[in-house]
């Protein structure tokens, strides 16, 4: 032990030390790490912990030498609380300051509740424990102490038999009171163990003599093999298929470099034991820090600095952004965030109550949003803005069982007994969904929808999806790599046909060559950092260029090209349209967009406040918008000069669904909705009435007849009013037979991949299409007169038709279009300005002067009732859609859809990653868009989610791997580093493919078979760490990530610091 001669002993195989304190007779451990902590010690006890800030947690003991007391020293504190031999409960604790009669101040502790409480038997074994909300669980032991079972609140058991005793006692069987988990384990002397699983597959786990795992074999025979040197340190990780990933340390332990199969590696620098800088090919990151070893200034591979400041404890009091933009924080005593005031000047205030929950959120607006909690610090209800409720309850196993939506309807929850996995939704229709969970790793097998038909999914022992039949029969099936890789794809035909795609892979997993049904091939191509730079169909060459920060600054497309520069903060700032025209893009202090120029010369104007676009100013126009206390648009003006030219006003229900649109140009219209939200009927000049299904299917419009329900079967629309539909064997509309006789033919034609090639219309016009790599449609030809586009990632960008050219430009990261430039080069190109909906979708188009040039009434799902004026053609409808004057049909990027049935010609291609009902566009037209032709999302007037709190996870789909087309980087608002310890939280979970308060998918069309999730990890205090994450369902895999709000608990920057092992977040 350390003494006065030698008063400090260091450990430097475990980075940890010991050495003398300052108070007499205390001794302080440590270890290194970018979180240090100081455990310090007197007469053997552990009496404080404190951090770099001098932070201390201070424990207290009885007079017996129990732990009594653990407090933070800011007034909050555990209480332990004993009975004779055992801990009996935890209670939470305020410290309130108090005077006595004398005048004396008192600082007393008060119990605020009682966390938990602990039963023992006579034996001195814990047998049960309560929570705060009353739920217990019990246990059950052997002889030898050692557990036999664990029953759940919730009612489930879980059992374990054992062999051997004392510290040789292993675990032989683990199984539980619901038949899908039945585990026996097989051990022998060296360090194996092999476990038999109930659908009989086989995992087999090899230690080395000092218990670290050095082989895995999975179900499918794929075997990992890590490596260690001398000091224990994982040096190599061989994957299945042979591929080796390097670790390299420093002499002191640190890790030095990641050296993965073929990408070049990261690097990693140090300076007193502190990360300095990443560098990683040409690009360099460099970290300065504090004493602490908080990050104080961050230099990107450009040289723009963040700088970061923090008071005496710790907080983060000040971000300053490389534009000299500031988020600034403010704090309690407590460590609760009280106040932010961000770059734009807009503030966010928050309140706790006594338990540190937030309970008030007042955003830049001054809206205020109320929280309410139950005992265990489970959401029960939030009130809205304007006072709307959305309430919630919970069985034992913290799932939602009930919830009550803003107009008092109930969806309710039933479980699979003894499971916290949901068994059936019941509507508020009344209306049902169930779900069975039928193999070992309780994923889902069946879906029964509202109509009683049936969606399966069969998997591999390993968890892989092998194959699944569809509500219409249509059956895929997958083979994959022994990395989980997807190498082969058959799609089967109900007449017998078969499609086969088959996939190669490099040795990081990235696609190579996509061999198509019909033999034709994809190649792609990446540089040595991993990114596409190069995509050949023998038909339409992309290619792609990066900047040292990875952000795509040249985009080659067949003969045109793209080109984009950007600001300090990762904001476009240039971009180069294939005509050679030139955007100006530039943002105010806080990302949002203030103007943008064309060619030199303003073209639009922008003012914001608290993140709400209030002006915007079009050549000569100007328009004016106003919002509801949730942030929905409200009303929309527009005026020339001083003078008001047309006005729009939007109302809605409590729910959030569009109530009303009050159009001085237009009329009024108004909008129901039955008890799902669907919509029923529009009143107005153009009254409309709508039936649907229970699965969904719109059936019925306006004067038609009442839906019969044999017109739909597995969600294929066979026949609505005289029109009647047939289909191919992969479930793609191939002709529709209308008028007498049905003898008004139209048929549609289809590639192996299911897009649209080719239509004969009754008249004798013929259409056909084609496209890219990516799927993106490049040409379109009619009756011999053809049609050229481009695109910017997935937008389109530019058309070329004879001698006619456009381009679009669009508010920046969305498919809401700015602006149409009607000419070809800067000197040609005149612009014309759209005038959008509460959608997003096109209602004028108007000239510099602000003259009206094109104007359109629109029916609910989306068919044009009336072309007011139409001086020039506008082809753009609902958001990423463009009209088709030949067919009548809106290309929707990876599909088409019909406005007048409101329907996709052909099945989803995510399948159930794109929804329950494979032909659906949206949930309601008023709210929602699918700018991507693959999943719904709520549109920019605020609906609710689709995807309630507590729905299984139907979005299992089978990712084929194959890269996104690239695009520039949206306005971020958004980070990729996390910046506290709650953010690192938060991403570990989202790497972990868990969540810890909120997990909600949300059905992101950016990303084609991939789960895109909102992550939230919700401290005591009521700080949100969110980040938004693209997962591979089946394995899990975190591919990529953005923050969009980081956590303010204990704020602190995050330098990609390596001193996590790798591989600990897989643990």
């Amino acid at each position: 032990m350390p003494t006065e001669q030698r008063p400090a002993i260091t450990n430097s195989l475990a980075q940890a030390a010991i050495y003398l304190g300052n108070a007499p007779g205390e001794l302080i451990l440590t270890q290194a790490g970018p979180k240090a902590r100081f455990y310090h010690f007197h007469a053997g006890r552990l009496i404080t912990i404190s951090d770099a800030y001098d932070n201390r947690i201070h424990i207290s003991y009885d007079l017996v030498g129990r732990i009594q007391r653990i407090d933070n020293g800011a007034g909050r504190a555990l209480l332990l609380r004993y009975d004779d031999r055992h801990i009996a409960a935890v209670d939470h604790q305020q410290q309130r300051s108090e005077y006595n009669d004398r005048g004396e101040r008192q600082d007393p502790w008060l119990t605020i509740q009682t966390l938990v409480s602990y039963r023992y038997n006579t034996r001195n074994q814990l047998v049960s424990s309560t929570n705060a909300a009353g739920e217990t669980e019990y246990y059950r032991y052997n002889d030898q102490h050692v557990i036999l079972e664990r029953q759940l609140a919730g009612g489930a058991s879980f059992f374990w038999e054992w062999e051997r005793e004392g510290k040789l006692s292993r675990c032989v069987r683990h199984w539980a009171s619901y038949s899908q988990l039945e585990a026996r384990y097989e051990w022998d002397d060296k360090g194996s163990v092999t476990v038999y699983n109930a659908d009989g597959s086989e995992q087999v786990y090899v230690h080395d003599e000092n218990a670290r795992l050095i082989s895995e074999t999975a179900p499918d025979g794929g075997e990992t093999q890590k490596a260690y040197d001398d000091q224990g340190r994982l040096v190599a990780v061989k994957d299945p298929m042979g591929a080796i990933t390097e670790y390299q340390y420093s002499d002191a332990g640190r890790l030095m470099a990641v050296i993965p199969p073929e990408d070049e590696p990261t690097r990693y620098n140090y300076f007193n034991g502190q990360l300095i800088d990443v560098q990683r090919g040409k690009a360099r990151w460099k970290y300065e820090r504090n004493r602490q070893g908080d990050i104080t200034q961050q230099t990107d591979p450009h040289g723009n600095e963040t700088h970061y400041n923090y008071d005496r404890q710790g907080r983060l009091l000040e971000i300053r952004h490389p534009d000299g933009s500031r988020h600034q924080l403010g704090w309690n005593n407590l460590g609760q965030l009280l106040e932010e005031r961000l770059p734009d000047g807009s503030q966010r205030k928050y309140r706790y109550d006594a338990l540190g929950r937030q309970i008030t959120r007042q955003d830049e607006t001054g809206a205020i949003t109320h929280y309410q909690w139950d005992a265990v610090d489970r959401l029960t209800q939030i009130t809205l803005p304007g006072g709307a409720t959305r309430a919630f309850t919970y069985n034992p196993y913290g799932r939602v069982t009930a919830e009550r939506d803003e107009l008092g309807r109930i969806t309710r929850y039933e479980y699979a007994e003894g499971l916290h996995l949901v068994s059936r939704r019941i509507n508020p229709d009344g209306s049902q969904l169930r779900y069975r969970y039928d193999n070992s790793r309780l994923l889902l097998t069946e879906i029964e929808n509202e109509r009683g038909e049936h969606y399966h999914l069969d998997y591999y022992p390993n968890g892989l999806i092998q194959q699944e039949t569809g509500f219409d029969g249509r059956r895929t099936a997958y083979k994959y790599d022994l990395n989980g890789q997807l190498l082969k794809k058959t799609e089967f035909g109900d007449d017998g046909s078969e499609l086969i795609t088959e996939y190669q892979r490099d040795a990081a997993g990235r696609l190579l060559v996509k061999t198509l049904a019909d033999g034709e091939e994809i190649h792609y191509s990446y540089d040595a950092l991993g990114r596409l730079v190069n995509v050949d169909d023998s038909n339409w060459p992309l290619a792609y260029e990066y900047d040292l920060q990875d952000r795509l600054i040249t985009e080659h497309q067949g003969w045109s090209t793209l080109r984009y520069e950007y600001d300090s903060v990762g904001q476009l700032k240039h971009c180069r349209l294939p005509d050679g025209s030139k955007l100006d893009y530039r943002h105010q202090p806080g990302g949002q967009l203030s103007s943008i120029d064309l060619n030199g010369s303003r073209l639009t104007s922008h003012q914001f406040n608290a993140g709400r676009e209030q002006q915007r100013q079009q050549g000569l126009l100007l328009s004016q918008y106003q919002y509801d206390e949730q942030g929905r648009l409200q009303a929309h003006s527009v005026s020339q000069r001083e003078k008001n030219l047309f006005q729009r006003r939007y109302t809605y229900d409590a729910n959030g669904n569009l109530a009303g649109i009050d159009d001085s140009r237009k009329g009024h219209r108004s909008y129901h909705y039955d008890p799902l939200d669907r919509l029923i009927n529009v009143r107005g000049a153009t009254p409309e009435s709508f039936a649907h299904d229970p699965a969904g299917n719109l059936l019925g419009q306006n004067n038609e007849p009442t839906a019969n329900l044999a017109n739909v079967k597995g969600n294929r629309l066979l026949m609505q009013g005289d029109r009647h539909y047939d289909y191919d064997a992969y479930g793609n509309l191939i002709r529709e037979r209308r008028g007498a006789g049905q003898k008004l033919v139209t048929e549609y034609r289809y590639d192996c991949q299911h897009r649209l090639i080719g239509v004969s219309l009754p008249g004798g016009s013929v259409a056909s299409y084609k496209y890219d790599a990516f799927g993106r449609r490049i040409e379109k030809t009619v009756d011999g007169h053809t049609t050229e586009f481009l695109w910017q990632g997935e937008r389109l960008i530019a058309e070329s038709a004879d001698n006619r050219y456009r381009s679009y430009i669009y508010e920046p990261g969305t498919f809401r279009p700015l602006a149409m430039l009607d000419g070809e080069g800067p000197l040609k190109a005149a612009p014309f300005y759209y005038q959008l909906d509460h959608l997003g979708t096109p209602q004028e188009l108007t000239d510099y002067s602000g003259e009206i040039m094109w104007s359109a009434k629109y029916r609910a799902y989306g068919n044009l009732a009336a072309l007011d004026i139409a001086e020039i053609d506008n082809p753009l409808r609902f958001q990423g859609q463009y009209f088709d004057a030949e067919t009548g049909l809106h290309y929707n990027r990876h599909r088409y859809y019909n406005p007048g049935t409101g329907r996709f010609l052909t099945p989803d291609p995510i399948k159930l990653a794109g929804g329950l009902n494979n032909y659906q566009y949206v949930p309601n037209p008023t709210g929602w868009v699918d700018p991507m032709g693959l999943t719904s999302c709520p549109g920019a007037g605020g609906s609710k989610p689709e995807i309630r709190l507590e729905d299984p996870p139907v979005k299992a789909t089978v990712n084929e791997g194959s890269p996104p087309p690239p695009a520039p980087p949206k306005p971020d608002k958004w980070s990729r580093e996390p910046k506290s310890i709650q953010d690192q939280m938060t991403l570990q979970a989202a790497k972990e493919g868990r969540g810890v308060v909120i997990i909600e998918n949300l059905n992101d069309p950016a990303f084609k078979g991939m789960d895109k999730i909102e992550l939230k990890i919700k401290s005591k205090n009521g700080n949100d760490s969110v980040v938004h994450y693209v997962r591979n369902p089946q394995t899990g895999e975190l591919m990529d990530f953005k923050f969009k709000k980081h956590s303010t608990d204990d704020i602190k920057p995050w330098g990609n610091d390596p001193s996590v092992p790798p591989g600990a977040i897989d643990k």
